[in-house]
């Protein structure tokens, strides 16, 4: 009986872990797509202009520092994953 239960366990620890991983992968794929689309956004606020007709590029500049921070943020969420090995 206690191999059944081990077996048991052991499955459930399996399913969390590849749920955990799918949760992961996720969600370094949705801040990946943050990442694309700040600097998307930051490339045309440097053409752009205020109502005061001012160039917006100084917002432009604090978005792409803003996306490189989210940049890193895709690696640690990366370095979270299971190992293939694990």
């Amino acid at each position: 009986m206690p191999s059944i239960e081990i077996d048991r366990r052991g499955r459930r620890v399996r399913a969390a872990a590849r749920k955990d991983d799918g949760l992961l992968a996720r969600a370094a794929k949705r801040t990946d797509l943050a990442v694309t689309a700040l600097a998307g956004a930051a490339g045309d606020l440097d053409n752009a202009h205020g109502r005061d007709g001012n160039a917006l590029t100084g917002l432009a500049e604090v978005i792409r520092d803003e996306s490189e921070r989210i940049s890193s943020l895709v690696e640690d969420i990366e370095n979270h994953r299971p190992s293939p090995g694990r």
